[in-house]
């Protein structure tokens, strides 16, 4: 008898495809030399809040994206970063002068500028100092752990939703598979890896798996709140970029702390 796999329906095959490209060149750069790793963080941090700016301005106020685009190469260089978030909320402050956003609306896009203005300088300018062999490599294989079990387990066994009126599809099964998964990943890569790890990154990993699913939730929530499926279509099968670093800022303020304490 004959067996015929059917190829992956959907968005399922462009998802598997740009994750077999992207996940090994991620790697690749993270074992060259930091600037290159910095220079990468630059360049996503524009897109990411290029699509913060059209989720919540739609085609509209186009000025904004070369607001963020002068914000974040200023950005670059650390001690003008505050500076460069200064700007763009004055941007939106303008818009708000003008009655175009109202109290509510004006919150929420500034918020979101703040946010991934301050979890894009972690990453760059933090992240890229800690010094921990393989550190960058570990927390981004915690989230990919994350990502992966809570979507398989959920699909497997399924039951109450964690958040219905947030994110529809997430349920309880798939955030403790998220958590599971996370965890024993992070685990194996370390003695694969022969790396060391002591209390203190268990610490990170334990509230990274939580921050991990925390970020998609409230990423979930905006598109909710702009009535949009997708923050974007630059990967293909997974949407914008906020779609897939949604964990990923949520996570770097761990990181952050966890550079403080540990340096």
């Amino acid at each position: 008898m004959a067996y015929i796999v059917s190829p992956p329906k959907g968005d399922l095959l462009p998802r598997i495809l740009t994750g077999l490209i992207a996940i090994p060149a991620i790697i690749f750069l993270i074992f060259q030399d930091p600037i290159y790793f910095k220079i990468l963080g630059v360049f996503i941090t524009f897109g990411l809040l290029r699509e913060w700016s059209r989720l919540s301005f739609k085609e509209n106020y186009h000025w904004m994206n070369s607001v963020c685009l002068l914000s974040i190469l200023a950005a670059f260089v650390p001690m003008l970063y505050l500076g460069s978030v200064a700007v763009i909320l004055a941007g939106c402050s303008w818009l708000y002068y003008l009655n175009i956003l109202d109290f509510k609306k004006f919150t929420i896009v500034s918020a979101g500028y703040i946010y991934i203005s301050f979890a894009m300088g972690i990453i760059i300018h933090v992240v890229s100092q800690i010094n921990i062999p393989h550190f960058i490599l570990l927390m981004l294989t915690l989230i990919w752990c994350v990502d992966t079990g809570a979507f398989l387990v959920g699909k497997v066994i399924g039951g109450p939703k964690l958040a219905p009126g947030i994110s529809p599809s997430k349920t309880w099964s798939g955030f403790l598979g998220g958590i599971f998964f996370g965890l024993l990943g992070t685990w194996l890569l370390i003695n694969a890896m022969n790396l060391q790890s002591n209390s203190s990154f268990w610490l990170f990993a334990v509230a990274a798996v939580f921050l991990s699913q925390g970020g998609d939730l409230l990423e979930s929530w905006c598109k909710r709140y702009f009535k949009v499926k997708d923050s974007g279509n630059f990967l293909p099968g997974h949407g914008g970029l906020l779609d897939r670093l949604d964990s990923l800022l949520a996570v770097s303020f761990a990181a952050a702390v966890f550079w403080y304490f540990c340096r």
